[in-house]
């Protein structure tokens, strides 16, 4: 199979990788857009965040990749950087058709009043909702990095919990959300399992 892909370059990671955000698409890619989310924009910051956006041939959807920070961050908080999505996703060139937002928001869904909660509020659709038919949607199953002294809550970053979404902003019909490279569909690949949807 033949992909078109785009990728930009975000930060260091453990002082050694090069970090980002990559799409890859069936179709050709019609137009890219890329921001940045985070207050800080240095390189060798962990907390550098951006998002990267593609548009395919013949379609009015955007489709987004999506890293965010922690709801509890003093530096550079999920909220912050929300706001600044929402702002730039005010665009008209972006209105066209449904935009989605996709990737590791670091907000659990059964946490109320932080992250997925606002996200929700904004008015955004949780693609695992919507869907017809589904799996228990866990994209995270171990304590991972960033989670072992999460706001003080170790016991909830120990608990499997669901971390990854696909996000819309319209109300589209999804026959299937399933999580993938999770050692029962697809071997593990990364500490975030992947999540895929059928439209």
């Amino acid at each position: 199979m033949y992909y078109e892909w785009t990728w930009i370059s975000a930060k260091t990671g453990y002082g050694k990788y090069d970090e980002g955000m990559a799409l890859l698409s069936k179709k050709p890619i019609a137009r890219v857009q890329q921001f940045l989310t985070s207050k800080t924009d240095d390189y060798e910051n962990w907390k550098t965040r951006r998002i990267l956006g593609i548009q395919p041939e013949g379609s009015s959807d955007w489709f987004f990749t999506v890293h965010m920070g922690w709801w509890n961050d003093e530096e550079e908080p999920f909220v912050d950087q929300w706001k600044c999505i929402q702002e730039t996703l005010k665009d008209s060139k972006y209105r066209e058709g449904t935009i989605w937002l996709m990737g590791d928001f670091n907000s659990q869904d059964d946490v109320r009043g932080e992250g997925y909660d606002l996200v929700l509020k904004s008015g955004w659709k949780d693609t695992y909702l919507l869907a017809e038919e589904k799996d228990d949607g866990i994209t995270v199953a171990e304590e991972i990095d960033g989670w072992r002294e999460a706001d003080g809550r170790s016991k909830a970053a120990k608990n499997e919990k669901r971390l990854d979404y696909i996000f819309c902003n319209t109300q589209e019909e999804v026959r299937t959300s399933n999580v993938i490279c999770n050692g029962k569909n697809a071997p593990v690949v990364s500490d975030h399992y992947g999540v895929m949807i059928t439209v």
